[in-house]
């Protein structure tokens, strides 16, 4: 490991990976609060004595520029265009996955230790995923009751006149719910109400 100039580095123009902002400023203020990064990786740049090309650690530099930081701590590789160009295209993609369990736990571990308003400022995830991840550690709710295939609601369909649909609509306007709703109350079909009053009977003359 050697340290070298910021000065020095120089960034490829092909480099495809790309930070978010908010990301970048988190790894400025891990760097600013541990002092501790993974080394860069360049190697002498072609053409240009005394510069090294940026093959891997391209936000790091640029979050200690940000910093204020006048030099980097980087490992030189001597490797020839061809190797330079599958680096660069390997060595910011090639990495492992987190198991999401393993991280909800982990996530809990840190929010015990450093709190819950903290998380957000010094891991990659922000407040919504952080809350999506501290939900899989919890107990999945009970699932729910199977309805036998006889409890199934039935469609029932009939016709009526306009004048009938407009009686209809003023019997069950005094009901609240959605329409079904409304012909169950006004009908009085569920299983504990009680029927309509049936009237007297007419007496014979």
């Amino acid at each position: 490991m050697i340290e070298i100039p910021l000065t020095q580095l120089r960034s490829r123009a092909d480099n495809a990976n790309v930070m978010p902002e908010g990301l970048l400023v988190k790894l400025a203020g891990h760097i600013e609060r541990t002092d501790r990064y993974p080394h860069l990786i360049v190697r002498p740049m072609p053409g240009e004595t005394g510069a090294y090309e940026i093959l891997d650690g391209h936000h790091r530099a640029e979050a200690l520029r940000r910093l204020g930081r006048t030099a980097a701590r980087c490992e030189v590789w001597e490797v020839d265009d061809d190797e330079a160009l599958v680096l660069l295209a390997t060595l910011n993609r090639l990495q492992g996955r987190d198991e999401v369990r393993r991280r909800a736990d982990l996530l809990e571990s840190l929010r015990q230790r450093f709190g819950e308003q903290r998380l957000p400022q010094i891991l990659p995830e922000d407040a919504e995923r952080l809350e999506r991840l501290r939900q899989v550690r919890l107990e999945p709710p009970a699932p729910a009751p199977s309805i036998r295939a006889g409890d199934l609601p039935v469609a029932v369909t009939f016709f009526l006149t306009p004048a009938q649909k407009r009686r209809l609509d003023e019997a069950l306007s005094g009901h609240a719910g959605t329409r079904s709703q409304q012909l169950v109350a006004h009908l009085r079909l569920d299983a504990d109400a009680q029927p309509h009053p049936q009237p007297p009977a007419r007496s014979q003359t």
